[in-house]
């Protein structure tokens, strides 16, 4: 009986009595300390996989909001690229007018067989042509000094109207009203201003670059003094009727290294016609000018481009 344990339970209906024994109480405690246990582990484990899921949402919450930013940025980014594109079209565009100028100017200047196909290289030899052609412009007399009505007497062998001789006339009369106002065709320096009342009557002579000087008579007033610089387009004198003249007009000539020779194929000679002057004054070497003023040009283009760099590279 020491291997038995009696349980008794009493009601009213009467008392009943159970017999356990040791072994089943010993198994029956280890069975409930198992049980326990597993509720622990479960109950561990609940709260691990609980645990997981909060964790899990909270990274599906946060990879939700990435995706939303990364949206955003790609809509941006295709706004950008949008924008991009507008302006590379407009670039183009932008591009093709100004390779269509460039050729403009390239045939104007008559370099359409010469330039490189690099469109700097283009823009270069365009730009250095041009310069040149501007300073030749701005240097040697060119266009006429006034408005005139007629030329009434051109450069040449001719019978001079008061004397009756025949006579080389070494400029052009060109006919206007007195107090014409006449104008420098070229930068230079006024090296004589003389009044007179015979031959040339008041006379006015500028010294141009390269060797060109300008003389203009039988003028009413002058404008501008010796040693002054004038500008191509400055007012210098008027046209009058002093000296040995019949009429009011200016006497104009153009002289190289003081030899004479025809106005007005300088007077025809603008931008327009450039290579007309070389033509028609063919005892010029005008190659070797253009090409001190082409090598000048270059050198001044190499320099502002090489100005820009350093200050971009300092802004940087």
């Amino acid at each position: 009986m020491k291997d038995r344990i009696i349980i008794s339970v009493s009601t009213i209906n009467g008392t009943r009595h159970f017999n356990v024994s040791k072994l089943f109480k010993r198994n029956a405690v280890i069975a409930m300390w198992a049980m326990l246990f597993g509720l622990i582990i479960t109950a561990a484990v609940i709260d691990y996989l609980l645990r997981t899921v909060d964790k899990s949402q909270h990274q599906r919450t946060a990879l939700t909001e990435q995706a939303a930013s990364l949206r955003a940025e790609i809509d941006a980014l295709n706004h950008s690229k949008q924008q991009l594109e507008l302006e590379l079209s407009a670039k183009q565009d932008e591009m093709q007018l100004v390779t269509s100028r460039v050729g403009e100017i390239e045939l104007a200047l008559g370099l359409e067989q010469q330039y490189p196909q690099n469109l700097e290289n283009r823009l270069d030899t365009a730009s250095v042509n041009s310069a040149a052609r501007q300073a030749m412009l701005q240097l040697v007399p060119n266009g006429s000094p006034l408005e005139f009505r007629r030329r009434s007497s051109r450069f040449g062998v001719r019978e001079h109207p008061i004397i009756g001789k025949q006579q080389h006339h070494k400029g052009v009369d060109l006919s206007a009203s007195r107090g014409t106002p006449i104008y420098a065709p070229a930068d230079g320096v006024v090296e004589v201003v003389l009044s007179n009342k015979h031959g040339y009557g008041n006379l006015l002579k500028i010294r141009h670059a390269f060797g060109f000087s300008t003389l203009y008579a039988h003028l009413d007033s002058f404008k501008v003094k010796s040693g002054h610089f004038v500008h191509k387009g400055e007012l210098i004198a008027t046209s009058g009727n002093t000296g040995l003249s019949t009429a009011p007009h200016l006497h104009y000539e153009v002289h190289f290294l003081d030899r004479a020779l025809n106005p007005q194929s300088f007077m025809d000679w603008d931008a327009t016609n450039f290579d007309l002057v070389f033509e028609k004054e063919r005892s010029i070497k005008w190659d070797s000018l253009v090409s001190m003023l082409e090598t000048k040009a270059s050198t001044q283009l190499q320099l502002s481009l090489h100005k820009d760099a350093q200050l971009t590279a300092v802004s940087d």
